[in-house]
């Protein structure tokens, strides 16, 4: 399997790691947040019954769901982080076969300079292609969030494609 890009910036070692290796099967997706992410949790279907992971960072402002259909899957994750400082994660955006689920979080205006936009995007095409989540939290916030991709002879391991918008700093 391949971490295939990160969204958020890795910080000191007090934060906690989190790893979802081969929980493919997501129905849901929960994410806490007020001025930036402050946690998420999945849920799995096995069994024909809701499975929830750990959750991850701390349950705090607004909380939103997000269901995903029977035959949806992910194939990306894009996210806007603070440039400067922490790196915190401001939103996210969930993408699958079906379309995006997102922004999730506090919403950013394109023209402004503070935030950067990382889109991750391993060019998944198969269910099979997804392999689950990882990334680091601390006490007040989630860190960092990644995507597991699992490459298929079919696709050959492909080229995963990292794209980072950091607008100048003098953009108006």
């Amino acid at each position: 399997m391949i971490r295939a890009g990160l969204v958020g910036k890795r910080v000191s070692s007090y934060h906690c790691r989190w790893d979802e290796k081969g929980h493919t099967m997501i129905s849901h997706i929960f994410v806490s947040f007020s001025e930036v992410i402050t946690c998420i949790q999945f849920g799995y279907t096995r069994n024909g019954a809701l499975a929830l992971s750990e959750t991850f960072g701390i349950s705090v402002g607004s909380f939103r769901t997000v269901r995903l259909k029977e035959d949806e899957y992910i194939t990306g994750l894009s996210g806007v982080i603070e440039k400067m400082g922490l790196g915190r994660i401001i939103n996210l955006t969930f993408h699958t076969n079906r379309g995006k689920h997102g922004p999730i979080g506090r919403s950013c205006d394109d023209s402004d300079a503070s935030v950067s936009t990382i889109e991750i995007d391993p060019a998944i095409s198969d269910e099979s292609e997804f392999s689950g989540f990882f990334g680091t939290y601390n006490s007040e916030y989630l860190s960092t969030i990644g995507i597991y991709v699992k490459p298929t002879p079919m696709t050959g391991g492909g080229t995963v494609v990292k794209r980072e918008n950091n607008k100048p700093s003098n953009a108006q």
